[in-house]
């Protein structure tokens, strides 16, 4: 289930060198290091893990939803090679750092930078810009998508920076600008939500009712696939339930519980089973902030102890 090795943010980067030791050079005198998998720097305070790809002929492709000219998708198109960077940061913590990153490819010969989490891809000085603008709404257009899905559409890419997702069901127009009104508000005042509260962004709309479910948009593993779950919005008019000052936080956590329970019964597990690990997990109750910082910490969340049955099936339907 969980990934033991959860990095924060994963780029694709195509430029103009054409092997890894062109990249190496042209980094170095950018002030980075490229040492064979690793790439650092004083300029930032972290190690990325890096892959070199060759262009396949997929390049200009990746670059393909209107967010580069056409001039630009060309010299994508053509492109020498690419780089594969995992960084163990997230966007909205370290925004100045991988803007610092971002510039440092540019004079290396990056020709654009795509975000893997959500496959958004623009110019390099379009990310610095975001990235150094100080604006959450500029930032999550960069970062973040909305996909449609029959009458639901939900937001892809909000765990570049270690939050969850949101869902909704409600005409597009509509549900783009409540998504985006509530995950910009998880960006810009990170508040402490669980399950059971409400939200509006004005006094003039009806509040409707959070539930945080596991994400089954894209597979467990994939890089649209977000470990921290996703909102679900309720309909308009939903009440808030009052909220306890402690939540419980299963060490180890209760996701990881059933999946090594799973594995050695060699079958799916039966309702009684997991109802019964679960009520026999081992829990620490923690202030609502505390589970939070643990959870990003750990990069993903944990079930909902209440809907650990339902929230399983999800969770392993989602792994096809």
């Amino acid at each position: 289930m969980p990934d033991d090795h959860v990095y924060g943010v994963c780029l694709f980067v195509p430029g103009t060198a054409a092997t890894m030791a062109q990249w190496q050079a042209s980094l170095e005198r950018s002030g980075v290091t490229l040492d064979g998998q690793s790439l650092t720097s004083q300029h930032f305070g972290f190690r990325a893990l890096a892959d070199w790809v060759e262009n396949d002929g997929s390049f200009g492709q990746a670059f393909g939803y209107g967010t580069m000219s056409v001039e630009e998708q060309s010299a994508v198109a053509a492109a020498g090679s690419a780089l594969v960077l995992d960084l163990p940061v997230y966007l909205g913590a370290a925004a100045g750092e991988v803007a610092t990153l971002i510039a440092a490819l540019g004079d290396a010969g990056a020709l654009g930078v795509r975000l893997e989490q959500s496959k958004l891809g623009w110019p390099v000085t379009t990310w610095i810009q975001a990235l150094e603008g100080g604006d959450p709404w500029v930032l999550y257009r960069r970062a973040v998508v909305t996909l449609q899905d029959g009458g639901e559409s939900r937001s892809c890419g909000m765990h570049a920076f270690g939050l969850p997702d949101a869902r909704v069901d409600a005409p597009p127009s509509e549900a783009n600008q409540i998504l985006g009104e509530f995950n910009v508000y998880q960006l810009a005042e990170d508040p402490v939500l669980v399950s059971g509260d409400t939200f509006r962004p004005d006094l003039d709309t009806p509040r409707r009712r959070l539930g945080r479910w596991p994400d089954n948009g894209y597979p467990p593993g994939h890089a649209c696939h977000n470990p921290f779950g996703t909102w679900h919005l309720g309909p308009e008019g939903g009440a808030a339930d009052p909220r306890s000052e402690l939540r419980p936080v299963f060490i180890p956590a209760l996701v990881n519980l059933l999946t090594a329970a799973e594995q050695r019964a060699g079958r799916p597990l039966r309702r009684e089973e997991v109802e019964r690990l679960t009520d026999e997990g081992t829990c620490m109750m923690m202030p609502h902030a505390d589970a939070q910082k643990l959870e990003r910490s750990r990069g993903y969340a944990d079930l909902e102890p209440e809907l650990a049955w339902m929230q399983w099936q999800l969770l392993r339907d989602s792994q096809g």
